[in-house]
């Protein structure tokens, strides 16, 4: 019988056999690509239109805010963090399972592809981690999920434009104003061309906010241009 399964087929059989495929969401079994089953996808509720992060209005046909106009930067995120979104990409950050950063570049640019193309980025930059975060998790998430949007758009990836140079605290264990002083000189930028760039920023999840817009003003201080940001969830 061994002979007509490849090794590799014998070696998947056996990690199904000792880690059953469950689904992110819910941990119901679950044998698609993604590990999200139907049910959890489903009760994901997508937002219809990108949201100001100056005002968190949504902005329906604008590429800027009509309140905040030009003072505005909008974000793409896919949809609330709550469960079960949230509960995927707890496993997506933490666990070392990244298929979820295909499924939801997809589903992003299900709903914003044409929104993205009109703001004519030149490069779309991940969220960077300290060195040391990435060296132990293994990988970036933000970074993962920009390279599956770049596949789609086409829109390249510039990681090399943003470095985070200091390592702080986790964002999701403080408060709005402790984190806006936190992430506060965090991230340095390399210098921008003759000609200003447009740049959209990616990153997993957006919260208040405090993370990209300090990356936003870093990057702008460097010659860039931030146009968008996108990420997967966006939540309290």
């Amino acid at each position: 019988m061994l002979g007509r399964i490849t090794r590799q087929e014998w070696f998947e059989g056996l990690l199904d056999f000792v880690f059953p495929p469950i689904c992110l969401g819910c941990g119901d079994f679950n044998e698609s690509d993604s590990k999200i089953c139907s049910a959890c996808l489903q009760k994901i509720e997508p937002f219809e239109h990108p949201l100001c992060l100056n005002c968190q209005a949504l902005v329906p046909q604008e590429v800027v805010c009509p309140v905040c106009l030009y003072d505005s930067v909008l974000l793409f995120a896919y949809a609330d963090y709550k469960p079960p979104l949230k509960d995927i990409i707890i496993q997506f950050k933490f666990k070392g399972i990244t298929s979820p950063a295909k499924t939801f570049a997809e589903l992003v640019c299900e709903k914003f592809k044409d929104k993205f193309e009109n703001l004519n980025a030149d490069y779309l930059i991940p969220i960077p981690l300290h060195p040391v975060r990435e060296y132990r998790r293994g990988y970036n998430q933000a970074e993962l999920i920009a390279y599956q949007l770049s596949r789609i758009t086409h829109i390249p990836v510039a990681n090399e434009r943003l470095h985070r140079i200091k390592r702080r605290q986790p964002q999701a264990r403080l408060d709005f104003i402790k984190r806006l002083a936190n992430i506060k000189g965090a991230f340095a930028a390399e210098s921008g061309g003759d000609e200003i760039e447009k740049v959209i920023l990616v990153d997993d999840v957006v919260t208040s906010g405090a993370t990209v817009l300090e990356a936003k003003k870093v990057l702008e201080s460097a010659g860039f241009k931030v146009v968008g940001i996108i990420s997967i969830a966006h939540g309290v």
